[in-house]
């Protein structure tokens, strides 16, 4: 991997085939993976994602020959579940849950992220997050329109983030390098921009310059790439079904 996103592409895109909306069958998402990790490109790749109560069809995929990935992120909801059993799942690097999930805290060297809800006070609930010594997360698209965050409620968190020294991992929807403010699917948020939004908020932005910065779109959005310094500082990683995808848009713009 070399190219003028090297260092902001090391381990940025978490492994998110099992979800909506690739929804890969286990054996399919974990080959998969193991794919991308022995790829050209193999240094973007963080760790594989799965939903805890799946990692029993995880580990008899495992028994019946699958490689098991090196790194698990687990993705928790509320409900009857086994943390115990499940942060004893090897190779366990985080764990994911909607904020006001009960789940004991991991062990320190797993990290934990809580995700915000599209509504209500951004500052309370990143208060909320650092409260629980978390890190925060954030949804950035969908199956549906209304599903897409208005710019200016994910600049508010960025900003709201790096003043608070909390990092963040954003999912959903970040396909494509660039923001699009329209089109058949409507909105759609680039990971280059928010990249180059977090870099802009690490270094003190305000939440308009934020906000104006998540919504270049070509052929403006191509400063972007120069502009990623201290971004990975606060943006964490990316959740992506598909890793060959966004990968796939940077080579044709040469950014890869």
């Amino acid at each position: 991997m070399a190219g003028p996103l090297d260092h902001a592409l090391v381990r940025l895109f978490d492994d998110a085939g099992l979800f909506p909306p690739a929804r890969l069958p286990m054996a399919e998402a974990l080959a998969a993976h193991a794919r991308a990790l022995d790829g050209p490109h193999h240094g973007v790749v963080g760790p594989f994602l799965c939903p805890v109560g799946r990692l029993a069809e995880l580990e008899a995929c495992v028994a019946a020959g699958a490689a098991r990935p090196p790194a698990l992120g687990l993705i928790g909801h509320d409900g009857p579940v086994d943390w115990g059993r499940a942060l004893a799942t090897p190779g366990v690097v985080q764990v994911e849950a909607p904020l006001g999930v009960r789940m004991p805290a991991p062990p320190a060297n797993v990290l934990r992220y809580l995700e915000l809800p599209h509504h209500g006070d951004v500052q309370a609930a990143l208060d909320a997050v650092e409260g629980a010594d978390a890190r925060a997360k954030v949804r950035c698209g969908g199956l549906t329109p209304d599903a897409v965050p208005r710019p200016s409620w994910l600049a508010e968190v960025l900003v709201g983030c790096a003043t608070r020294g909390l990092p963040l991992k954003a999912t959903a929807g970040l396909h494509q390098p660039y923001y699009r403010a329209g089109g058949p699917e409507g909105a759609r948020h680039g990971f280059v921009n928010l990249l180059a939004a977090a870099a802009a908020a690490a270094g003190g932005a305000t939440v308009t310059d934020v906000t104006a910065v998540l919504t270049y779109e070509e052929p403006a959005a191509a400063v972007l790439p120069s502009r990623l310094q201290g971004a990975r500082r606060l943006l964490a990683s990316i959740g992506t079904c598909s890793i060959d995808e966004p990968l796939a848009a940077l080579a044709e713009r040469g950014l890869l």
